[in-house]
């Protein structure tokens, strides 16, 4: 079990964190009994993976320097994952239970007793100047969006009303300002980026924007 430090008395560089996460048009992100087939489809598909969403989704996870995601993605991912050599980056699963590293899937696991702030330490220690990714469970995404620890939000948007199952978000302590910086549609999956507007800018409600500030999409 991986012991916690503040990654800024540590001297460690302070990097961007990007929560990324397939949802459902009406804001599941799994469906019931928490079934990921349908918001997962577009993964298998090499018409949708290879696409520009599919492409940019991809390239930006794999250019994480860390990644952390829950307990409970990490059994999911077991059998789907087999032997393969699925990560580029180290691995913080966040956990109660305690567990030694485990060495697979082409990282290392790291099993985390703490709390959000705590774990994302030991991400970006491990990560150097590269960014941490946020990824899998709803409930791991909700306790850093109401920390206010996520810098990005990059959604693979699935065409369907799954109507229900586990939401992706849930109630913020605040309202939190976001700016959207690509929207990409597709038959399969659109992509959407949010960045976290933060300091004075987050509490301009005018909705005034600049064309700097409209997000970049495509039609193709």
């Amino acid at each position: 079990m991986a012991q916690v430090e503040d990654a800024h008395a540590k001297g460690v560089p302070v990097t961007e964190v990007t929560l990324f996460s397939s949802v459902s048009v009406d804001g599941y992100a799994t469906g019931p009994d928490g079934d990921l087939g349908r918001l997962h489809r577009w993964m298998w598909n090499g018409d949708a993976r290879g696409s520009r969403d599919g492409e940019e989704y991809l390239r930006a996870f794999r250019d994480a320097g860390a990644i952390v995601f829950g307990r409970r993605t990490y059994d999911s991912g077991q059998e789907p994952w087999g032997d393969d050599d699925v990560f580029d980056a180290p691995v913080f699963v966040l956990t109660h239970e305690r567990l030694d590293p485990a060495a697979k899937n082409g990282t290392v696991f790291t099993f985390v007793d703490g709390s959000p702030a705590q774990v994302l330490a030991l991400a970006r220690a491990a990560a150097g100047d590269r960014g941490i990714a946020v990824m899998g469970s709803p409930d791991v995404a909700q306790q850093f969006l109401r920390e206010g620890l996520v810098d990005v939000l990059l959604l693979t948007v699935v065409p369907v009303l799954l109507g229900a199952g586990t939401p992706l978000f849930a109630a913020l302590p605040a309202p939190v300002e976001l700016r959207q910086t690509l929207a990409v549609p597709g038959s399969e999956v659109a992509l959407a980026r949010y960045e976290v507007v933060r300091g004075p800018a987050a509490s301009d409600t005018t909705g005034a924007a600049s064309a700097a500030d409209r997000p970049t999409a495509s039609v193709s």
